[in-house]
């Protein structure tokens, strides 16, 4: 009785091992397909920056004014996310607990199958 006792502990511990690899692994991926993604919008946007700095330079007859411009329209931007920065971290960080409890429920609902 002791050896079975030690034998299904010895099980469960291996279980949990493999719980937490799991896990991991599930935020590791989700995390790199965050990145990957983040880099190709910020590719995107980056073009698009550039198309759009150029538009307003034709708009304005002078490159320069519409590069000018956008720095401006980013410049407010960026004191913008100053100002609410802790109510977008706030909502990062409700969205990463958020997608942990959902790796959790979903490894739970495949030990109960």
């Amino acid at each position: 009785m002791f050896e079975d006792l030690k034998e299904f502990i010895n099980h469960r511990i291996s279980y949990a091992k493999l719980e937490i690899v799991d896990f991991v692994s599930n935020m590791l991926s989700a995390g790199v397909f965050g990145v990957l993604i983040g880099m190709f919008l910020m590719m995107v946007f980056f073009t698009a920056s550039l198309a759009f700095g150029f538009l307003l330079g034709s708009w304005f007859d002078n490159i320069g004014m519409g590069f000018l411009l956008l720095v401006a329209v980013y410049i407010i931007l960026f004191a913008v996310l100053l100002i609410f920065r802790k109510k977008i971290m706030l909502f990062i960080t409700d969205k990463a607990v958020e997608a942990a409890m959902d790796a959790i429920d979903n490894s739970d609902e495949e030990d109960e199958d």
